[in-house]
């Protein structure tokens, strides 16, 4: 799959701290994909704490709600 035919908006969403998905391995996706609304989060975590902490569970969802509602009707 050529990702640079991925046109539509995209939200990159990676841990500053993974071991096992490096923070640049998931920043590379911005030169592969064809979107011209393209966004990277990075959060505090490793690879597991991104997803089960109670700072990522404050801050995630929170985050994903305000890329969605920017884009509401887009």
């Amino acid at each position: 799959m050529d990702l640079g035919f991925v046109d539509m908006p995209v939200l990159n969403i990676y841990a500053e701290q993974d071991h096992l998905v490096p923070p640049d391995a998931s920043r590379a996706l911005a030169g592969l994909v064809g979107s011209g609304d393209y966004t990277e989060l990075g959060f505090k975590g490793g690879h597991i704490g991104i997803y089960v902490s109670s700072r990522a569970q404050r801050e995630v969802p929170a985050a994903i709600q305000r890329w969605l509602a920017a884009r509401h009707g887009t």
